[in-house]
């Protein structure tokens, strides 16, 4: 019961590791949309003429979207564009490669604050041509940085948590609300002892074995960095108005667009940003998320040895009577490799990415392999073994009414905020009237579940009330470092009720009721018990059958007034980790097969070891 204990309070960390990475995975699918979609649905001119406007659903690659350029100054869909613009509605191809950029050393503390934009902005805007640019730079800028803020928020609160784990006691961690495991599992032990075992407490020696807790969080949770970049579309007035496509890194080419965008849009603080990505030790250096490294289990062992007088036997020494089990997490996903493969001797997996879309891995020493490749451009699978992502015609129009989307620049003033105390939402929102925006549901129709989602990470449908509101109330007493702003999950809006907790199941509601997806798009969630993918047993209490209801809650919480994990009372499944006790002899095993693709079995890196075990 002790070591069952100590591995639930194990799997709570788990989950909230979990569920933390996959947040930082809905990030990167706004900033891909952003880039992808929102970024290019100006596109009017035959004979590319956008998907949404023709309402086009083959699963098929567009015609040009391998090295899409962000163009926003489009009309009617942005605020305040005038009504005959037409410098989005054509496909410029002669798109440069990617330029090599170097990694420099740190040059700028964490502190990306945009200022709110004046009234005479649009007026500036409509009447300026040359200006148009330095709105395209812009957007591409604020897109990249709100993820960077994001991703680096959610890290330091994944970092703290597995740092907890790996806090170097053998024989103690916290659970999420801050109090000792080894306390809780001593008095789940001492519960259950019979009278003549507990009579002497001096005679009671306990102790409890964390099984990460003697390397570092990289060893058994490293990162998976990135650098990632967009292209934007700048304007020049040589002979009139023209466009074209230009690396982020560099400024528009305009003076006047340069001086504007520096003064009026805050490009100051962004430009260095775009221009150079921080090393691999600052937070702030982006990537997605974090793998579990297999040969690094987690688990915990009890034992414990009491010395009671029995009740035959007054007389004499008393008896030493010695007990020991194991008990693990099993059954969640934290999420995907980056590769189908871990090596027993590597740092991090290996192979062929499992997310085909996604951009190359940065090195130790802060570079790529190859800096110039096009998927460091923003894009993700919408499910297993997908290799178009936002390339196809039907990823393009899987949002209904995409033609009718209105939106504007005051919509994205504060979505990269940071600083102390600063909790903010990246997704859109209309902050003149501080109210949600349309651009903000179709944003959130973009992060919520997929068919890839569900199929390599454990979501949890109601994060806020399970794991948020514990760990902000003991984020204190959790080893969490100071800049560290604990974040809910996206769609949130710190102060207004109605999404001061907002979850995934309120982002897949939201969806639903505004009626976002096309039909045709098969790859969304539609319901949320159908993220219950985990492990659950089957009918009865011995049988680990797979269960009849698998995906089919039957008693959900929504109607209850104690919320639980998952979001389902009974039945159907599991979102995150459960628990199992486990032999010593599995513990020891050359048997593990667990290194992916070609792999060969081997034995765990982290074996019970000191006197005892």
């Amino acid at each position: 019961f002790a070591a069952y204990y100590a591995a639930q309070k194990q799997a709570e960390v788990l989950n909230a590791i979990a569920h933390s990475n996959y947040q930082i995975r809905q990030s990167w699918k706004v900033l891909a949309w952003r880039y992808r979609v929102l970024g290019t649905l100006g596109l009017r001119d035959s004979p590319y003429t956008h998907p949404a406007y023709v309402n086009a659903t083959t699963e098929a690659p567009y015609p040009w979207s391998e090295t899409p350029s962000i163009c926003i100054t489009y009309s009617p869909t942005w605020a305040g564009t005038p009504p005959n613009e037409n410098l989005c509605k054509r496909v410029n191809i002669n798109i440069p490669p990617l330029p090599s950029v170097q990694n420099l050393a740190p040059f700028l503390g964490i502190n990306a604050v945009i200022s709110s934009l004046s009234q005479n902005l649009i007026s500036q805007y409509t009447t300026q041509c040359e200006r148009k640019g330095a709105f395209n730079y812009w957007f591409g800028a604020m897109s990249l940085m709100a993820f960077r803020v994001d991703q680096a928020q959610r890290k330091l609160a994944i970092f703290g948590l597995a740092d907890n784990l790996s806090s170097g006691n053998p024989n103690d961690f916290l659970d999420i609300d801050g109090n000792s495991v080894y306390t809780g599992a001593f008095k789940t032990f001492e519960k259950n002892l019979t009278f003549a075992n507990k009579e002497d407490p001096s005679q009671i020696n306990f102790q409890i074995f964390n099984s990460v807790h003697n390397g570092p969080r990289t060893s058994w949770l490293p990162e998976i960095q990135t650098w990632p970049t967009v292209y934007y579309t700048d304007i020049n007035k040589q002979g009139g108005c023209f466009s074209s496509p230009q690396h982020i890194k560099n400024l528009p080419s305009d003076p006047s667009a340069r001086a504007f965008l520096m003064s009026a849009l805050n490009g100051a603080q962004l430009k260095p940003w775009m221009e150079m990505e921080p090393p691999v030790t600052d937070v702030m250096h982006m990537s997605m998320g974090v793998e579990k490294n297999p040969w690094y289990m987690v688990y915990v062992g009890v034992q414990a040895e009491t010395r009671p007088r029995q009740l035959f036997f007054p007389f004499g020494p008393a008896i030493s009577m010695k007990a020991r089990a194991y008990a693990k997490p099993f059954g969640g996903r934290i999420g995907p490799w980056y590769g189908v493969s871990w090596p027993r001797s590597a740092m991090e997996s290996a192979g062929n990415k499992v997310d085909r879309l996604l951009p190359p891995r940065t090195k130790q020493n802060g570079l790529m392999d190859n800096p110039t490749d096009i998927t460091r451009l923003p894009n993700y699978s919408r499910f297993p073994g997908d290799t178009l992502g936002l390339r196809s015609i039907l990823a393009l129009n899987a949002l209904k009414n995409l033609a009718n989307l209105r939106t504007g620049f005051n919509e994205y003033f504060g979505t990269y905020e940071m600083g102390p105390g600063v909790v903010t939402d990246p997704l859109a929102w209309d902050y003149s009237t501080n109210t949600p925006s349309m651009a903000r549901s179709y944003e959130l129709a973009v992060a919520a579940p997929d068919l890839f989602d569900a199929t390599y990470y454990s979501v949890e449908p109601n994060f806020g009330i399970n794991y948020y509101q514990r760990l902000q109330a003991n984020r204190n007493v959790l080893p969490f470092g100071p800049p560290t702003v604990l974040r809910p999950d996206l769609g949130y809006r710190a102060g207004i009720n109605d999404f001061a907790l907002y979850s995934v199941q309120a982002q897949m509601a939201s969806t639903a009721a505004a009626n976002r997806r096309q039909f045709e798009a098969f790859w969304y969630i539609m319901n949320k018990e159908h993220l219950l993918t985990s492990w659950a047993p089957g009918e009865g209490s011995v049988n680990y059958d797979f269960p009849s209801t698998f995906g089919q809650c039957v008693t959900p919480d929504d109607a209850l007034t104690i919320k639980v994990p998952g979001s389902c009372a009974a039945g159907g499944g599991r979102t995150g980790y459960s628990v199992k006790l486990i032999s010593r002899d599995l513990l020891f095993s050359d048997a593990h097969t667990i290194g992916g693709a070609g792999e060969p079995a081997g034995t765990i890196l982290n074996p019970p070891a000191g006197p005892g075990w």
